[in-house]
């Protein structure tokens, strides 16, 4: 057990700073988090079960194969994959800005009075739950199949699990893998619903900034997308 507890602790903290460090992590979540408070802490949850799935395909191939599978093709290609995911993700983000129906609803509590911010899907009745937006199927397959691709395409993530290959034992490697995806699973979701709590919270302030708030994550994403794919045609190396 002793010899576990420093392989489960590296693990963990891989995995947090695996997510927090990939600007493409951070920018597939934005325009599917805005506005959705808490719940947009279970969309960081599905990405994060979606990214342990693919890392633990790439973990199983790298252990299966060692050195016989081209890492750089399978980065390359992958990175390129993720680009074209953050571009429909923006434009998933651009159809919401456009669709949505933002709009303020005033309570009075203990005699002083507030407004909150309610969103609501074009599909969804307005006397459809007021508190919060409703996480659509669209909204949580996309975040698990995000995920999922981040999780198989990239440099990055075949880095992340490169310390469970020099662990001598099975068991090792499998708790070094298990932490990571907790990591992962945990800093996304803190993500994903600190995005939605302070952009539900400072949407209150007017009905248009919500909208505004999805078009520059939107926009964010987009130019992430690209970059994401042109840079290494450029020469450059992603981080």
């Amino acid at each position: 057990m002793e010899q576990i507890l420093p392989i489960v602790a590296a693990g963990l903290v891989a995995g947090l700073v695996h997510v927090y460090m990939g600007a493409d992590h951070l920018a597939a979540l934005l325009p599917i988090s805005i506005g959705r408070k808490a719940q947009a802490a279970w969309l960081g949850v599905r990405w994060g079960i979606g990214h342990s799935l693919g890392v633990l395909v790439v973990a199983v191939l790298l252990l299966v194969t060692r050195a016989s599978i081209d890492l750089l093709l399978v980065g390359v290609w992958g990175e390129r994959l993720v680009g074209v995911m953050l571009i429909a993700f923006a434009v998933l983000g651009f159809r919401a800005a456009y669709r949505n129906r933002f709009h303020l609803h005033e309570h009075s509590h203990d005699g002083s009075t507030h407004a909150h911010l309610h969103v609501h899907d074009a599909s969804d009745a307005h006397a459809q739950t007021h508190s919060q937006p409703a996480v659509t199927h669209l909204h949580r397959h996309a975040a698990f199949g995000a995920g999922t691709l981040h999780g198989v395409g990239g440099m990055a993530h075949v880095m992340g699990v490169l310390p469970s290959l020099a662990l001598p034992a099975l068991t090792g490697s499998i708790a070094y893998l298990g932490a990571f995806a907790a990591g992962s699973i945990a800093a996304m979701a803190i993500y994903a619903a600190a995005i939605g709590v302070l952009t539900a919270r400072f949407g209150g302030l007017s009905a248009w900034l919500p909208r505004a708030m999805m078009v520059v994550a939107s926009s964010a994403c987009l130019l992430v997308g690209v970059g994401w794919i042109v840079a290494p045609l450029m020469g450059y190396e992603l981080p």
